[in-house]
């Protein structure tokens, strides 16, 4: 009689704990993504049409997930504005949003996706990550209803988060940040009331999270670090390189080294944006890096990093 398939992932969810015990280190991966857009409308489109589009940045995106696990990486970092692209306003991004609850609430979508409202994005993201064993963290949208008893809720009654997400092996949510410094053209979202400071714990170290413009401030990206004493921080981004001492690959790679941490970059691809530049940044300088301003074409970057750098005999 063969083994059922929730035996299966727990069997090979505690293997990978046992080989990442084992271990000081670990295999990391980065997605760089060439996000496919959605046409510019004034209008919002349908949920069907949204969620179709998201299916394909997401094929795209399961592809690299499965390559990374194959190669033995134990996360992988998606970009910001991966799975919908940008083109929005406040309006017409709602039908790309989910509600995304607390991950105390102790939830794995892809076997409970009828537990809350409708989030076929969160179900099938909690899915790529239990079949391939591995931690997925992706950017998507979050939104929160509010009423008139909220002194800041805005006039259509619902707060719009930029909001990243973890699923660990098992495909349960393990971690959910808003991000709280919004670039001036992030005209949809709405800004936190607090920043948020968020953190998890794995078998290779404690993990923090933030995203794009997040880096630049304190809050979160200092906090995590000297604070709360993170190992590794993952971070979506959408980096344009347009200004000289802003470049993303310089400037991250300076940003791991001058915090001590790894980071984990992943940047969305886009030639006539200059949107590029993503890598695998230690203390000690970049493990592996992508630039690439000629072509439209992805880039899967594995690395095998310290799982407590501050730990290592050679940390600066």
């Amino acid at each position: 009689m063969l083994p059922s398939q929730p035996l299966l992932h727990a069997a090979a969810f505690a293997l990978a704990v046992l080989q990442a015990l084992a271990s000081d280190t670990f295999t990391a991966a980065v997605y760089e993504h060439a996000v496919i857009l959605p046409d510019a409308t004034d209008e919002p489109v349908s949920p069907d049409d949204a969620l179709a589009l998201m299916n394909k940045n997401m094929d795209v995106l399961e592809g690299a997930i499965k390559e990374a696990a194959q190669q033995g990486a134990h996360i992988i970092v998606t970009p910001e504005d991966g799975i919908y692209g940008w083109r929005f306003t406040r309006e017409t991004i709602y039908p790309y949003l989910e509600d995304i609850p607390d991950p105390a609430v102790n939830w794995i979508p892809c076997t409970d996706p009828t537990r809350f409202a409708p989030a076929p994005v969160q179900e099938r993201l909690s899915c790529m990550a239990r079949n391939n064993s591995i931690y997925v963290v992706a950017n998507i949208g979050d939104k929160k209803p509010c009423n008139s008893s909220d002194a800041g809720c805005p006039s259509d009654g619902r707060y719009q988060y930029n909001t990243d997400v973890v699923f660990d092996p098992e495909g349960k949510l393990v971690a959910r940040y808003h991000k709280y410094n919004l670039f001036r053209r992030e005209t949809q979202f709405n800004y936190p009331k607090e920043p948020e400071a968020v953190t998890f714990e794995t078998p290779f170290g404690k993990f923090g999270i933030f995203t794009c413009f997040d880096i630049l401030f304190r809050e979160p990206a200092v906090v995590l670090v000297s604070e709360l004493q993170v190992d590794t921080v993952l971070f979506p981004t959408a980096w344009m390189n347009v200004l000289p001492f802003l470049t993303a690959v310089e400037f991250h790679s300076a940003w791991a080294m001058g915090m001590g941490v790894n980071l984990l970059s992943a940047n969305t691809h886009n030639v006539s944006l200059a949107m590029t530049g993503s890598g695998l940044f230690t203390p000690e300088g970049p493990a592996a890096y992508h630039y690439d301003s000629g072509t439209e074409e992805g880039c899967l970057l594995l690395a095998e990093l310290s799982a407590r750098p501050r730990l290592s005999p050679t940390y600066p």
